[in-house]
């Protein structure tokens, strides 16, 4: 049982059904097809064309900025051995930030307000893409959509010329910042240049000394040396000692340090370099949004790691150059030792004027930092060279009109599909034969399909006015309908039982519950067999409810005052309608107290038993099975059980119960009710 029940679950939506199904729907595509094609122009219509403009630019190797600087690290980090930061990521931020936006903003038209710049920077923040090369490359390719080819390709224009001059303005300012310590300092070294040259004036005026004895030219010419070097270290201790103490004092956290200071460290530098451009780059961002920013934490953090980094290596610059001092120091006290011709004037006077030189050398070299800056303050090169101008297609980006209208086309399909598809495999009812027929446990009879009836004059004479409006006739002779197909089928299978067992010919017409056409079904079948000239009794078992005596009209005395004893014969008890001679009713009667008694007394099969010869078929009605008990008395005195099912009604699951149930010997036939004209199954086999 399970095979077949799984066999039939496989086959109940093979492709050809499905492909029937949606057959017998064609109009449903076909509107569908045309609604969502309407949408899919319409929004063609209306949508404007998105356009792609690109721009690439190169970054030169001085605005990138990288940790390591000397030669052998970059050439380890050519090779693989070590990684080494790319600044590229941090440009390519930058190039995207709302600083720079809001500026193209501004340059785009009028002047905004900044929550208008702020907004437009936004908008265009949304259709910019840009993208860094790999580790190695220094190319930045910027992509801009807008519904203007012209407008994107001038938003990348300013984009490109914005960042340039920022990084300009950031580097003039830094410039400035340099020249305004230079030009302190050089006033202080003006000044105390003046008290060394009073110092040695007033000193030789003292002690009569015109000039220097030269004792040991040898010796001399060492010391001089000696004194050069001592000189160079000391400039460089100086300008260290300087860059010590601006970044150990708290108040100048946010103060620009001094590039091109010449003390001679390339890694210092290199990091003062970085140093002053995230402090930029903080102050940049700073213009328009608050502290507690995770960006500026982040370059917050980077700063103080940075800035400690800057004043351990400047502190183990500054040792390193008094270790270098005091040799030479101790190299020059030797070769002044061996100088022993010279009078203690002239060494006051030595180291008098070496003080001297010490400053004026000094003065020297800030004075020419200063014309360094100046020089770079009137002439500063752009940071980026552009490798592609802004260029793209004509073509539009979005929307794309084939695509449209294949997803149009795609959806138009799949909606009516998918209103056939899915609630048929949600429904867990029986939908049609095929459901039954592909299961070798219970025999099926046939199905009536489900007419919406039209109460017309010309119907009520063909159904010799047997019922009233609404009630349930259907067949009639000649007729060409489904429904009379339907019981003709069921006529004709029955004729087949019939013949093969002549004797047996009762058959009782029951169902599981209230409400599936139980007494539908056997009226019209009484009907189709009485229009083939059969000799029909149709017996109205329903004690409680009668409805068939009340669809026939015969509501006088009939089986219950027969059961009760109150008539003796049953003859005056049927109903015999005219068209129909063949046809006899006989009515349920009058409702008793105790339906299930009555139908328990042993007239009832003596009944059967006495009509049984007179007729074709008997056909009875009986009440639901599952509700009552007299079904099951009932099917003592027949020979064939038809257990009407109702499509759409009837769980798919139940079949087993009802197989389980109803017994082969019992000769249980099912007939299924209300299937749909459109019916989903073809006539493939199980």
């Amino acid at each position: 049982m399970a095979e077949k029940t799984n066999k039939t679950n496989d086959n109940f939506l093979s492709i050809t059904d499905l492909w029937h199904l949606c057959i017998n729907r064609w109009r449903w595509f076909v509107a569908s097809l045309f609604i969502c094609t309407l949408f899919a122009v319409r929004y063609l219509l209306t949508t404007p064309y998105l356009y792609s403009r690109s721009a690439s630019i190169m970054v030169y190797e001085d605005a990138i900025g990288n940790n390591a600087t000397d030669k052998n690290s970059r050439d380890f980090n050519d090779i693989g051995l070590f990684k080494q930061k790319n600044n590229v990521s941090d440009i390519v931020r930058h190039i995207t930030s709302l600083d720079i936006l809001m500026e193209v903003a501004n340059r785009l038209g009028e002047p905004l307000d900044i929550p208008q710049a702020q907004a437009v920077a936004e908008g265009i923040q949304s259709r910019l893409s840009v993208e860094g090369g790999d580790g190695k490359s220094n190319i930045i390719d910027l992509r801009y959509k807008d519904f203007s080819t012209a407008q994107a390709a001038q938003v990348l224009s300013l984009i490109m010329e914005v960042y340039n001059d920022k990084w300009i303005q950031n580097k003039q300012e830094a410039i400035r910042s340099t020249s305004k310590f230079i030009d302190v300092k050089l006033r202080m070294l003006e000044s105390e240049l003046d008290m060394v040259d009073d110092s040695i004036s007033s000193y030789k005026s003292r002690y009569g000394i015109t000039e220097l004895e030269n004792v040991s030219n040898i010796y001399l010419q060492q010391q001089s040396q000696t004194d050069a070097e001592m000189l160079k270290l000391m400039n460089q201790k100086a300008m260290a000692e300087y860059i010590r103490s601006l970044l150990a004092d708290e108040t100048s956290q946010k103060q620009l340090l001094l590039v091109n200071s010449g003390i001679n460290n390339t890694l210092i530098e290199s990091q003062i370099t970085l140093y002053n451009d995230l402090l930029l780059q903080m102050q940049s961002h700073m213009e328009y949004t608050s502290g507690q920013n995770p960006l500026i934490i982040n370059l917050e953090k980077e700063l103080n790691s940075l800035r400690k980094n800057i004043l351990a290596n400047v502190i183990n610059h500054i040792r390193t150059i008094d270790i270098q001092l005091q040799s030479l120091d101790d190299y020059h006290d030797l070769t002044t030792s061996k100088i022993t011709s010279n009078p203690k004037q002239a060494k006051h006077l030595v180291a008098i004027e070496r003080e001297q030189k010490v400053k004026e050398s000094l003065y020297l070299y800030l004075l020419q930092k200063k014309e360094e800056n100046e020089i770079s303050l009137t002439y500063q090169s752009a940071p980026t060279q552009v490798i592609d101008f802004p260029h793209g297609s004509g073509k539009p980006i979005s929307p794309k009109r084939i695509r449209v209208l294949f997803s149009a086309i795609l959806f138009g399909i799949l909606i009516p599909f998918s209103i056939i598809f899915f609630p048929l495999i949600l429904d867990e009812t029986v939908r049609g034969r095929l459901d039954i027929e592909c299961r070798d446990d219970i025999p099926f009879l046939g199905e009536v399909p489900f007419v919406k009836q039209r109460i017309t004059l010309l119907n009520r004479i063909r159904r010799l006015r047997l019922k009233p409006e609404g009630v349930p006739i259907v067949v009639y002779g000649g007729g060409q309908d489904p429904a009379n197909e339907a019981f003709r089928i069921l006529r004709t299978r029955l004729d087949d039982i019939n013949s093969t067992h002549a004797e047996r010919n009762v058959f009782m017409v029951t169902a599981s519950k209230v409400n599936i056409g139980k007494t539908f079904i056997a009226m019209n079948l009484a009907l189709t067999l009485a229009i083939a000239r059969k000799r029909v009794l149709f017996i109205d078992c329903d004690l409680r409810k009668g409805t068939a005596s009340h669809l026939w009209h015969a509501l006088g005395n009939g089986l219950t005052d027969y059961l009760n004893g109150l008539v003796t014969s049953t003859d005056s008890l049927f109903f015999h309608p005219e068209k129909f001679p063949t046809l006899d009713i006989l009515p349920c009667g009058k409702a008793p107290a105790n339906p299930t008694e009555v139908l328990e007394s042993s007239l009832f099969g003596e009944f059967i038993n006495q009509v049984r010869p007179l007729y074709d078929y008997i056909i009875i009605d009986t009440p639901a099975a599952n509700d009552l008990a007299d079904a099951e008395i009932i099917a003592k005195h027949t020979d064939f059980k038809l257990h009407i099912i109702r499509a759409g009604m009837f769980k798919r699951s139940h079949l087993d119960d009802l197989a389980e149930k109803e017994d082969k010997k019992a000769n249980t036939y099912i007939i299924l009710n209300g299937v749909s004209l459109r019916s989903l199954y073809n006539d493939s086999n199980c």
